[in-house]
């Protein structure tokens, strides 16, 4: 038996039942990344960049959202689907290439939230982000313009976006 000798007052205890996961609104925020990680997938056949992203103003400021984004998955469609959500993510956060999930840590932007339902009815309700986007009037850090050799054609690292997917994965920029 462990003696613990505490009390709590009234406002502790109404506080100790409200819900801090209940999901928020659906609607845009804005948020920052506090943390993320490399997971591996149920069958360890890929794995996907888990985030924490945190409300940073308004009524749900401080508020936590955590978001599962696919890197490398056997189904193809799922795989394309987190490539976009990567390319925008980093895209909102000004940059147009990323080595480190770090490097995206406490850049403000945009998220539109939505409310996931699970259809099984298993899990209770809880919020996902549908987009990542730069705060509106904020400029992207890269250059929009693709930089060109001396004949005008533009290199190989920075390329229009549709050649760029044309490409390999290994002679992308």
């Amino acid at each position: 038996m462990a003696l613990l000798d505490m009390q709590f007052d009234q406002n502790e205890i109404q506080d100790a039942h409200k819900n801090d996961f209940d999901p928020i609104p659906a609607g845009t925020y804005t948020a920052e990344i506090t943390r993320s990680e490399i997971k591996d997938n149920a069958s360890g056949s890929g794995n996907r960049l888990s985030l924490g992203l945190k409300i940073i103003d308004g009524t749900h400021a401080g508020r936590l959202i955590f978001q599962d984004i696919t890197l490398r998955n056997n189904n193809q469609i799922a795989q394309q689907i987190g490539r976009k959500q990567m390319a925008q993510l980093v895209s909102a956060c000004g940059k147009s290439s990323v080595q480190d999930s770090s490097d995206l840590h406490g850049i403000p932007m945009e998220i539109k939230v939505a409310i996931r339902i699970d259809k099984t009815g298993q899990y209770d309700p809880s919020n996902e982000v549908k987009k990542f986007a730069a705060i509106a009037g904020s400029r992207p850090k890269f250059s929009a313009q693709p930089q060109v050799t001396a004949s005008g054609q533009p290199t190989s690292a920075q390329q229009p976006a549709a050649a760029q997917s044309d490409l390999p994965p290994w002679q992308r920029g």
